[in-house]
């Protein structure tokens, strides 16, 4: 029960922070035709890929038996599917609202990336990562990280060769 409660009040701060935060971001978010084009294909393929990956991980646990928590299981397959439309829309150019700072965004996914990652370290250290062979719910924190660390290098990469096409 003292799990539970800590999961749900971990959330519940978790939602209240990115609702701060994000709150008039998403009210001033201005995005183009050709950028609400590439993000509504980008939605799509995230879709899709979430589809897809539930659909996987519920043939896994079905046909291996159970290897992961099923918060876990299906966090995981939540993170694959935004990471697929993160990238999409980095790669399109859509990623950004027109009235975005790119220096903001990397440093919040350099933040999201390394609190998650210490934090996935922890417990991968105090070996809590995996119990009885099954991977717990503590595993959460290095896949939500690896994620934030996989858009960010994403995100850098085409924000420095975009420089680099710019000055030529």
């Amino acid at each position: 029960m003292a799990r539970a409660l800590g999961v749900l009040a971990g959330l519940a701060v978790g939602f209240a922070i990115v609702a701060l935060l994000f709150k008039k971001k998403v009210i001033d978010m201005t995005f183009d035709e050709r950028q609400e084009l590439a993000r509504g294909k980008a939605y799509q393929y995230g879709f899709f890929t979430l589809m897809g990956c539930l659909f996987f991980y519920g043939l896994t646990d079905t046909f291996l038996g159970t290897w992961c928590d099923t918060l876990t299981g299906c966090t995981l397959c939540i993170c694959v599917a935004l990471t697929v439309f993160a990238v999409t829309c980095i790669r399109k150019d859509a990623y950004l609202s027109l009235k975005e700072k790119p220096a903001a965004v990397m440093t919040l996914f350099a933040i999201i990336a390394v609190v998650n990652l210490a934090l996935g370290g922890v417990y991968i250290a105090s070996g809590d990562l995996v119990q009885n062979g099954i991977l717990t719910f503590r595993a959460v924190n290095p896949i939500i990280g690896s994620m934030a660390f996989l858009i960010l290098l994403v995100y850098l990469v085409n924000y420095v060769l975009e420089r680099g096409e710019g000055a030529e």
